[in-house]
């Protein structure tokens, strides 16, 4: 069959999409609470759990007995759909002629662009995540000045208000988080914290960290959100705000990682993506590199996670 127009003027680059479906960006934490799982449509229905799933059944079976049969769970779909996003770069042939070592210099551009789009990302799953109105009330809490975590007058204890929403999880679905986000605000007053330094100091630590902070919770895994956006290129705000987000983490490896595996969420990724395409512009003068993904970020459990908004008093001075 021969090559069509279309084939001629768009190449996808096997190579350059290899290294940005690999790629990562450290400050980035998105994908840590909302795994990424490959999904072969555009469009589709996937389970919202409830608790039955996450409760361990009682299933030893004395000899000739009866099975032990469950009744059935009615199960709720809720519909995903996938959504393209894309950025590109154009470079003209005299750069490409000049530039040394052309190929690690689209390479470079390649993982530019894939930091804008993963930058997109985290900024969707951290606003979907720090929304109040997608917690139920007895899953969210809203600090005051007394309980904020830079108060450090005696007042308050984040380590307590940290360990009720864990129980409050594992009241609803049975299991502990198993992942906590925290903005960075939030991350410095805790490292700041008398409570805190005074846990840790019989122990001849005199630094909080992250492994510090998740034996201290007994939360396996703490990250931070570093990230940083701005919308007129000047001003920057952080992604994540001082806020705190516990949840139960599908952490299955990527083989085996399913969205009808319970979890709070997942980021629902079509087959292929992302991926590097490139074309011609003016007469084959300008080559324009693309990077495309396409996603959808999606809540399947909504008790599997609590959130702590409003960490820091802005009226506190540290």
């Amino acid at each position: 069959m021969s090559t069509s127009r279309i084939d001629n003027l768009r190449m996808v680059d096997p190579v350059l999409s290899t290294l940005v479906q690999g790629y990562s960006n450290g400050a980035m934490v998105a994908d840590l609470l909302f795994p990424v799982v490959q999904v072969s449509k555009l469009k589709g229905k996937i389970p919202v759990f409830g608790r039955e799933a996450f409760v361990v059944r009682d299933t030893f079976r004395a000899i000739r007995a009866d099975s032990n049969r469950i009744p059935p769970a009615d199960v709720q779909l809720i519909s995903f759909e996938t959504k393209e996003r894309d950025i590109e770069i154009a470079v003209d042939y005299i750069e490409e002629e000049e530039t040394p070592e052309f190929l690690r210099y689209e390479q470079r551009l390649s993982k530019e662009l894939m930091d804008i789009l993963l930058l997109g990302r985290e900024k969707e799953i951290a606003d979907l995540v720090q929304n109040t109105a997608n917690f139920a009330s007895d899953m969210r809490i809203a600090l005051t000045s007394d309980t904020a975590f830079n108060n450090y007058t005696g007042l308050s204890d984040p380590v307590a208000i940290i360990r009720e929403g864990a129980a409050a999880v594992r009241n609803k679905i049975s299991k502990y988080p198993n992942t906590m986000i925290i903005g960075d605000a939030s991350y410095q007053a805790l490292l700041q914290h008398p409570k805190i330094l005074e846990r840790i100091k019989y122990a001849g630590i005199s630094k909080v960290t992250t492994d510090i902070l998740a034996q201290l919770l007994d939360i396996p895994d703490i990250h931070v959100g570093l990230g940083v956006y701005s919308n007129d290129g000047v001003n920057f705000s952080d992604v994540w705000s001082d806020n705190v987000v516990l949840a139960y983490v599908d952490k299955s490896s990527t083989d085996v990682r399913s969205e009808f595996n319970p979890g709070f969420g997942y980021t629902l990724q079509r087959e292929g993506n992302p991926q590097v395409d490139s074309y011609y512009e003016n007469g084959g003068k300008i080559k324009v590199i693309r990077c495309t993904n396409n996603y959808g970020v999606q809540i399947t459990c909504q008790d599997a996670a609590y959130l702590i908004s409003g960490t820091n008093d802005e009226n506190l001075i540290q």
